[in-house]
C-alpha cells in the first residue's frame, strides 16, 4: 500500500480526495483549503485535507470518538501533576507574577 505523504501538491490533493485539480484551486482561493504557496505553487498540508473532509460531512453530529466516565476520569487521573512538577509549575507561576507578566508572555523557561 502506498503512503500519502504529509505535503501535497494541488494534483497530489486532487488524486487523494478524489476530485479534479481544478476543484482543489477553487477550495483554496476560497479560504476553505488552507495552503502554503512557494515560489508558483502551493502546497497542501494533508492534514488540511482531512479537517476538509470532516468540515464538509454530510451528518453534523457525528463525534470523533466517544468516551465512558470511567475513561475520561483515568484521562484526568493521567494528567495529574505529580508533586515535583507540581513545584516546578508553581515556582513558574510565581516568577511570572514577580515580573509582572502572564504565563504566556513569560518566554523561555530558565533552567532550574
Amino acid at each position: 500500500m502506498e503512503r500519502t505523504p504529509e505535503i501535497l501538491t494541488p494534483e497530489q490533493a486532487a488524486d487523494y480526495l478524489q476530485v479534479d485539480r481544478e476543484t482543489v484551486y477553487r477550495y483554496i482561493r476560497a479560504g476553505k483549503l488552507p495552503a502554503s504557496k512557494l515560489g508558483r505553487s502551493y502546497r497542501i498540508p494533508k492534514r488540511s485535507l482531512d479537517l476538509l473532509l470532516w468540515a464538509t460531512r454530510t451528518t453534523r453530529n457525528l463525534s470523533l470518538r466517544e468516551y465512558t466516565g470511567e475513561q475520561i476520569e483515568q484521562f484526568l487521573r493521567d494528567d495529574e501533576l505529580d508533586e515535583e512538577a507540581r513545584r516546578i509549575a508553581e515556582r513558574f507561576l510565581k516568577s511570572t507574577e514577580r515580573k509582572g507578566r502572564r504565563p504566556a508572555e513569560a518566554g523561555p523557561i530558565s533552567p532550574l
